[in-house]
């Protein structure tokens, strides 16, 4: 069922990239702090595609949602049109949104691995913004 939904949500994203053609999406979604845009939902993995569609959260994994929080903000701050200050300053929010689950959230959660993987990624991309 949710793989219908999702093909349908993609397509119109496709189909609505013409609209977001000759502005920066960026400018008010860095305003507006992890809150992504259609086209970073589509660029997110599953698991956080159906928290920003649906709210619904795996089961035992509350923090999922600081996950894909830190995910959104990782794409950010890889944009290099978005100046190398504020982009920084958005891997350290990565940082934090992803730290978060480390911290308060149940360590037998499924999404553990990917929270790993996501926490290296940041690591490499810190030299990066130096």
């Amino acid at each position: 069922m949710f793989g219908i939904r999702r093909s349908i949500f993609l397509a119109v994203v496709v189909f609505s990239g013409a609209a977001f053609a000759g502005t920066d999406p960026h400018k008010e979604d860095l305003a507006n702090g992890w809150k992504p845009n259609p086209l970073e939902i589509a660029q997110l993995p599953d698991y956080c595609q159906r928290f920003f569609l649906t709210r619904a959260l795996p089961p035992n994994c509350d923090g999922v949602h600081h996950l894909c929080a830190g995910k959104v903000l990782i794409g950010r701050a890889m944009n290099f049109s978005i100046p190398k200050t504020e982009r920084k300053r958005i891997l350290r929010g990565a940082k934090n949104e992803v730290d978060y689950i480390f911290t308060r959230k149940n360590p037998s959660c499924k999404m553990m691995d990917a929270a790993r993987l996501t926490q290296r990624q940041i690591g490499a991309m810190e030299p990066q913004l130096r």
